[in-house]
C-alpha cells in the first residue's frame, strides 16, 4: 500500500511538472509569469538549435563512456579482491584440515 501511495505521488508530481513545462513553452502561460529576457534563439533555453543538440549529445556520450569505464574498473578490482579472498579461505581451510588430522587421539602412544 505504501508503494502505491509513493507511486501515485510521483505520478502527480510528474504530471504537474509536465503541465507547467508545457505552459512555459507555449508562451501563453498565465499561471506563472514569464519574462522574456532575450529574443535570440541562441540564448533561449527552450529552443534546441543544432549546435545545442550536438553539445548535449557529446556531453551525455562523455558521461556514459566514463560511467562505463568506472563500472568496469570497479568490477575488475572487486573480482581481483574476491579471488584473493577465495585463495586465503582455501589456504585457511587446508591448514585447519591439516591441523585437525595431525591431532593424536588421547590414549594412544604416538
Amino acid at each position: 500500500m505504501r508503494r502505491l501511495v509513493v507511486l501515485v505521488v510521483l505520478l502527480v508530481i510528474l504530471i504537474a511538472g509536465g503541465g507547467l513545462t508545457m505552459q512555459l513553452i507555449s508562451g501563453g502561460g498565465s499561471l506563472l509569469p514569464v519574462l522574456t529576457q532575450v529574443n535570440s534563439p541562441d540564448a533561449a533555453p527552450t529552443v534546441v538549435l543544432p549546435w545545442k543538440a550536438e553539445q548535449f549529445f557529446l556531453l551525455v556520450s562523455f558521461i556514459l563512456f566514463n560511467l562505463i569505464g568506472i563500472a568496469a574498473t570497479l568490477a575488475l578490482v572487486f573480482w581481483l579482491l574476491d579471488g584473493g579472498l577465495r585463495r586465503q579461505r582455501a589456504k585457511a581451510a587446508a591448514a585447519e584440515a591439516a591441523a585437525t588430522s595431525a591431532v593424536v587421539p588421547v590414549g594412544t602412544n604416538k
